[in-house]
Formats: structure tokens, C-alpha cells, sequence
């Protein structure tokens, strides 16, 4: 049995009149609850939380990585949905070799004065590394006046021989040239220190360019991904001096862990990371869980990082250079991204608008019905979403509402619901928090403010200032009339036990 149907058969019944989290005593109580009777199929739970976590924002900078057993500073990225951290390269050391010759003859690799540090490069631990300098004419680089390479590990100077030494090239004689090539094994550190000289003492002039054939070369940073930030420490805040820290106690590829709500991982695709956080109020005093784990052999402490920040309160997000989220699975913000609505999915051409379409599903995610960042939804609520981007994220479901006991609610933007269908709008007690306008009804059950209605005594819908009621019976209507592009249907169940349809 998928942890859905163990879901469906613990928690829910025909009729959904009590969620498996009760709100603590003086919570908000849900506007209602939605019951799902046989399938799971394309369906997924809401959640009532937004963040997951107190923790609402992670600084880009003030991070620091531990690499080779040293705290260095470091500044935060996302590419697509991992962090990488950027850390500025150093020469950790002085070696006899740096010093000058003082009028000693010296030559060939093994010289142990008149050398400088030509650069450093950045690459992939156990791969063959060749350093070139246009030896054979076709390849990258320059040399002018007979120069010399040696090649040490990490960010580190060497003797001829001598500890971290890992090469060194005084020409190419297959070529019959005077530039040096070098070939080496990249170290563990996947850095790498380029010493350079010429091949006499007395040579005066000479110069050098190298190129890396893999890797990166010159490189002044290294950047840092994956398990490698183990041990990164973050600011939620730019230049915090005081307030909370957090530390990442753990990474893994989220194609490697399960999905809390079907069968098969969380992300297959391989694009994502999903991190284990804690967090203090200072560095060396206890920490707590950033996402609280939860049952399951997963544990679910793991938090997702996504582009751009959310008000708690309101719900609104905003774009951001300065700060970004990291979401806990409890957390719509994790649960909408990973039902696809990825906003690093925004550079494709054919989905320009998956960041709009992830803050809607995250209002639809916590029926936010009031589009002011209240929940009014129970944690477990089982809903089946899809939109209307092309490609589609979520496709359409199929035409199953009668034998599910199913039917359309709403359409959903940026701010909360679109527009509500006839039904949603019948058992929803609290209408006079939603900034939609409510339906007038007549006597013989007519409305006489419906908006898709070009006769009504409000007049024809023109946006968020109309007063006619925004109704809306179907995801085309909801497209076409309102202008959403993200959907939702479910069963609904009023708190006081009538059943809706």
C-alpha cells in the first residue's frame, strides 16, 4: 500500500469531518474539508504550513564552507535547485623554490630558486588534467623564452619532488617546441597550484600562458555543491551580527530520496538537493532541526532551496539578490516545487511562468481562499491540481469528477483564487473574507453579478475592482475569463456536516 492510500485509509472516511491534525485550541478552524473516495491518482495533500519552518530566509553571503578541514568564507547560489557555494582561492604556503636565484646558475625542473606562482585551477578529483602553452601550434596558450611548469596540489607551493608536488614540463619535444606541457592526475582537493620559470637562471625574459584542456583554468574560486557543503554554515539575514545561524548537516540528490506522498523519489530529474539544517542563535550553542522530521523511513527533515522569499504572514513573495528560501517538506513552498512548479524553470522559452505558477499553487496548496495568507485547509487534505502552462506541468486530470466525487473548485493566481466555482462558492461560510466578490442570487436561483455574464448588473468582468462575482465552473473559464493558469478540483465537506457538490 503508497503511503496516499495509507493516508486515505487512516485518515479520511466518505465524509472528511475531522483532519488527522487537530489545531490547537484557540486555532483558526478550516472553512471546510475534502474527502476522496477511491483513487489517488494525480491527487496530493494540502499542508497548512507555508515555510515549514520560523526560519523564512538564507543570506547569499556571510556563509562560510569547510574544506580541507579549514573554515573558509564562502557566497551562496542556486543553480536550478542546489546551492553552491563560491569560495575565493588562496596560496596556503611558501616553499624554498619562491625565493630568487641571487646570481646562482640554476636549470632545468628540478631548480630549487627563481620560481612564481603562474595561477591555479579548479577540477574534477581522479580526472587527467593536461596544462598547455601552444606547444604543437593547435593547442590553447603561449610561451615565449624556454619557460618551465610545475604543477602542485591544492592551494599549496612545492618542492621538485617534495610533498604535494604532482608534475612538471619543460617542453614539448615531439613538437620540437620550447613551450612546456604538463599532464596530471587532479588531486582530491580538486584544486590545483601552477609554479612557473624558466629553464635557465639566467634567462631573463620569458613568458607563459596556460590553458586547462578540462576543469577551469585560471581560476581565482572554487565553487562547492552537493555533499561538499557539509559543514557550510548560513546567515537567514545579509551581514547578521546577531540572530540565528544555520549549518548543513547533511545533503543528498533528491532522486535518492522517497516522495512522502506516492511511489518514487522526490525529484527524479537530478536537478535538486535537498539539504538537513540546523540552526542556533550562535555558532557553538545547541541547535535545533530547521524541519521538524516527521514519520516515515525518511524522516523528513530535509528542506528544498527555491529562488525568491514569502512573507509568513501575508503569503506574498517576492523576488530577491540578497536572500532565498529554503523550504521543509511540511511546507507548500517544498510541496508545490516539487510537484514540478520549479521557478529556476522560468529560463526556458516555452515556460516563462513557473514562478508565477508555484506562488499560486502555493495559495491553492493552503486554500488560502482569502489570498491573505491564512490556511483554511486541514494538513493531509487530498487535492488533484494541474494548470494550463504549455508544456503542462501537471496535466489535465481525466474527466472522472462523477465517479471520484470530484468537482472543479477554483482557479488560482499570485494572490489567491481567480475565481470559485458555484459550488465552492455554496459551502464556503466565511465568504465575506475573500476579496472576490460573492454570488447575488435571485429568487428562482439565478445570479444576477455573475462575470462571465455580459448582462449583469455589475457589468462584464474588468478585473479586481468589478463588482460582479467571480464565478468560475471550469479551468476554461477560469483561463479564458480570469486569466489563471493554475486549477484545482475536489470533494468538499462544510464543518457542519452538509456534504457539498
Amino acid at each position: 500500500m503508497t503511503p496516499f492510500l495509507r493516508l486515505l485509509s487512516t485518515c479520511l472516511s466518505v465524509c472528511l469531518l475531522a483532519a488527522c491534525d487537530v489545531p490547537p485550541e484557540g486555532a483558526e478552524s478550516p472553512l471546510e474539508a475534502q474527502s476522496l473516495a477511491v483513487s489517488n491518482d494525480g491527487f496530493h495533500t494540502q499542508g497548512t504550513q507555508l515555510h515549514g519552518t520560523p526560519m523564512t530566509s538564507v543570506s547569499f553571503t556571510g556563509a562560510t564552507v569547510n574544506f580541507e578541514g579549514a573554515d573558509r568564507s564562502a557566497t551562496l547560489k542556486l543553480i536550478q535547485g542546489e546551492l553552491a557555494a563560491t569560495m575565493p582561492l588562496q596560496v596556503a604556503n611558501t616553499t624554498a623554490s619562491l625565493q630568487a636565484c641571487d646570481g646562482i646558475y640554476a636549470s632545468g625542473t628540478s631548480r630549487n630558486c627563481g620560481w612564481k606562482v603562474e595561477g591555479q585551477g579548479t577540477c574534477t578529483p581522479g580526472t587527467t588534467i593536461q596544462l598547455t602553452s601552444g606547444a604543437c601550434g593547435t593547442e590553447a596558450g603561449s610561451c615565449l623564452g624556454n619557460p618551465m611548469v610545475r604543477v602542485c596540489a591544492g592551494e599549496r607551493t612545492c618542492e621538485y619532488r617534495g610533498h604535494d608536488y604532482l608534475a612538471s614540463g619543460d617542453n614539448a619535444s615531439a613538437c620540437v617546441s620550447s613551450c612546456p606541457d604538463v599532464s596530471f592526475v587532479c588531486p582530491p582537493s580538486g584544486v590545483y597550484t601552477a609554479l612557473s620559470t624558466s629553464a635557465s637562471s639566467t634567462t631573463l625574459r620569458w613568458t607563459l600562458t596556460l590553458a586547462a584542456n578540462k576543469g577551469r583554468y585560471p581560476a581565482t574560486t572554487k565553487e562547492l555543491r552537493g555533499t561538499e557543503l557539509i559543514g557550510a554554515t548560513m546567515l537567514t539575514q545579509p551581514g547578521a551580527t546577531t540572530g540565528f545561524h544555520m549549518e548543513v548537516v547533511d545533503a543528498i540528490n533528491a532522486d535518492s530520496v522517497a516522495s512522502p506522498e506516492a511511489d518514487g523519489p522526490w525529484d527524479s530529474t537530478g536537478d535538486t538537493f535537498l539539504y538537513r539544517v540546523r540552526y542556533g542563535p550562535s555558532y557553538g550553542t545547541p541547535t535545533t532541526e530547521l524541519c521538524a522530521p516527521s514519520a516515515g523511513p525518511a524522516g523528513w527533515a530535509w528542506a528544498v532551496p527555491i529562488k525568491g522569499v514569502f512573507n509568513s504572514v501575508t503569503g506574498n513573495r517576492t523576488d530577491s539578490t540578497t536572500v532565498f528560501t529554503l523550504g521543509c517538506e511540511s511546507g507548500v513552498i517544498a510541496k508545490c516545487y516539487r510537484w514540478g512548479y520549479k521557478p529556476w524553470l522560468d529560463g526556458s522559452s516555452s515556460l516563462p511562468k513557473v514562478t508565477q505558477a508555484h506562488h499560486a499553487c502555493t495559495r491553492m496548496a493552503r486554500a488560502d481562499y482569502c489570498g491573505n495568507g491564512i490556511s483554511h485547509t486541514q494538513n493531509g487534505t487530498p487535492i488533484r491540481p494541474w494548470d494550463s502552462l504549455v508544456p503542462n506541468i501537471i496535466p489535465t486530470p481525466p474527466a472522472d469528477a462523477g465517479t471520484l466525487g470530484v468537482t472543479f473548485e477554483a482557479g488560482w493566481k499570485t494572490s489567491g483564487p481567480a475565481c470559485l466555482s458555484h459550488w465552492r462558492w455554496k459551502h464556503l461560510p466565511a465568504q465575506n473574507c475573500i476579496e472576490l466578490n460573492p454570488p447575488i442570487y435571485e429568487s428562482d436561483g439565478g445570479i444576477t453579478n455573475d462575470c462571465r455574464n455580459p448582462g449583469n448588473l455589475s457589468g462584464p468582468y474588468t478585473g479586481p475592482a468589478s463588482k460582479c462575482s467571480q464565478i468560475c465552473d471550469s479551468a476554461a473559464e477560469a483561463q479564458q475569463v480570469y486569466g489563471s493558469q493554475v486549477f484545482n478540483e475536489s470533494a468538499s465537506n462544510t464543518l457542519d456536516g452538509g456534504v457539498g457538490n
